[in-house]
């Protein structure tokens, strides 16, 4: 499974981070990489969090929406 890292939120600007993880929720760079963004939050700077992309599903075949 890929996982992202969503980036950082700092004075109201989104800042992209490049981590990218092929694994499994809770492997151990995915909680060094929290650790890191969870050292530099601050009052102006919040961590987003992971996210892992939607892969596109199986086509039912009406109007290309998934089963």
């Amino acid at each position: 499974m890929m996982i992202i890292c969503k980036g950082t939120q700092k004075n109201n600007h989104l800042e992209k981070c490049t981590f990218l993880h092929d694994g499994n929720w809770g492997d151990v760079e995915l909680i060094e990489h929290e650790k890191l963004h969870r050292l530099l939050e601050s009052k102006k700077c919040s961590w987003l969090g992971f996210d892992a992309p939607q892969t596109f599903g199986k086509f039912s075949g009406r109007d290309g929406k998934r089963e």
